[in-house]
């Protein structure tokens, strides 16, 4: 878990004030650029969910994608994605956006509390949440935080019903928000897909959709795919290493359909995912389990999710993977329209230059090309004048040439850069939280 926690030392309550027409009530989330209160119209007694951007990370920035946000869930109107009513700027130059008031939790205080959800239920907050989803991606917009903390469940009719939030980082395809640097991508850590973190990959719809196959995978193990010590080891993980069966991370069978739905949202290439959101929802909802590429990483059964695992790709290739990973930390959330717990972060992504492998493993057949060469040619004396002819030699039994050493590993960097607005927000990785100093702050 990385979190930025900036000096919030010099903000007034606003508990009791009037904004706007709403008189403030209590607060329900707080994140690093904003506070999410409920709030009452003065007059009609109507309560809603009031976003109000802190006065101290006002800037243009900040405010377009606030804007943004707005704009982008009033321009879907799908029962899965929260409402959003207004977008106004006071005279005083304050910013807040009116939410429909949701009554109920997001994802991460129910797996606080639960730590993992039935098989069932995650398969149909996985059908409601793609449904969302797809009803995003129709309008050429990309969330790109996808998580438990931005999913809120609340009961409509006597049946569950799942909420997507959040879209303050939300990416519009055909325009581009112009907000985001070269180099730079959006996102919380443990939940990016690899092209996201690999440079000059193209972010899409794909990358939601990997988001969502992590989600899942969430909620059935009570842990993320790929957790470390560190952002930078995450980030590789992500983009290298095999996952563990959501079925062997939590020990017992889980129904084929849902597990191999969440193995091909979590696909390397985004050639192997769901093309859309509505194919997810509906492989979920399909008799039989979807097929994966020869590439996906299988476990036996034998092996448990406390050892060391051998994995073994369908084509035969085998690969290592250590056992259980850490818990996903993290900040519960406990009311509607609040700030994820782990703001998300812009990463400088690696270099993906390929290793030169076939080189290096032509080099002993070099050598010994150069050995014969320089053996032919190697200048001899001339000897003296025989008196009888030599007696022939016997050929030499062929010797065989040792096999050469496998090729190092050459080891990855991949460099990490925070920013804040306002600056000198104090960074802390792990629930642990250790610090790593204030931004900017660049790290491997």
């Amino acid at each position: 878990m990385l979190m930025l926690a900036a000096d919030e030392g010099a903000r007034p309550s606003r508990l009791g004030h009037v904004i706007g027409n709403y008189r403030v009530l209590r607060v329900l989330g707080e994140g690093g650029v904003g506070t999410v209160y409920e709030a009452e119209h003065v007059r009609l007694g109507r309560k809603v969910a009031l976003k109000l951007l802190h006065p101290d990370v006002v800037d243009t920035e900040v405010v377009t994608r606030f804007f943004n946000e707005a704009r982008a869930v009033n321009e879907i109107r799908h029962a899965n994605i929260i409402e959003v009513e207004d977008f106004v700027t006071t005279a005083d130059g304050e910013h807040y956006m009116l939410m429909e008031l949701l009554k109920g939790e997001d994802l991460r205080t129910v797996m606080s509390r639960e730590r993992v959800l039935d098989p069932e239920r995650v398969s149909r907050i996985g059908q409601q949440v793609a449904g969302a989803l797809a009803a995003v991606h129709k309008v050429n917009i990309i969330h790109r935080d996808l998580k438990p903390d931005n999913v809120f469940v609340i009961q409509r009719d006597g049946k569950e019903m799942s909420k997507l939030l959040d879209f303050g980082v939300a990416k519009f395809i055909k325009e581009g928000d112009g907000l985001t640097r070269d180099g730079m991508t959006m996102g919380t850590p443990q939940y990016m897909a690899p092209e996201q973190i690999i440079a000059g990959k193209e972010v899409g719809t794909a990358s939601d959709i990997y988001a969502l196959g992590i989600l899942m995978y969430e909620l059935l193990t009570g842990v993320t795919p790929f957790n470390g010590t560190s952002v930078a080891a995450i980030l590789r993980a992500h983009v290298s290493e095999a996952v563990v069966p959501p079925s062997v991370r939590r020990e017992e069978p889980l129904p084929k359909v849902l597990e191999t739905v969440v193995m091909k949202c979590l696909e390397k290439e985004v050639e192997d995912r769901f093309a859309t959101a509505d194919e997810v929802a509906e492989a979920l909802r399909a008799d039989a389990p979807v097929q994966l590429t020869g590439r996906v990483v299988t476990v036996t059964r034998a092996a448990t999710a406390t050892g060391p695992h051998r994995m073994v790709t369908q084509s035969g290739r085998a690969a290592s993977q250590s056992g259980r990973l850490a818990s996903q930390p993290g900040r519960m959330a406990s009311e509607s329209g609040r700030m994820a717990s782990e703001p998300p972060v812009e990463v400088a992504p690696p270099s993906t230059a390929r290793r030169p492998r076939r080189l290096v493993q032509m080099l002993p057949a070099f050598a010994i090309a150069a050995a014969a060469a320089l053996i032919h040619f190697w200048p001899r004396s001339e000897p003296a004048a025989a008196k009888t002819a030599p007696a022939p030699l016997a050929a030499p039994a062929p010797v065989a040439l040792p096999a050469p050493p496998p090729p190092k590993p050459v080891a990855s960097t991949i460099q990490l850069s925070l920013a804040s607005k306002p600056a000198s927000a104090a960074v802390f990785l792990g629930a642990e939280r250790k610090p790593l100093g204030t931004t900017p702050v660049t790290f491997a």
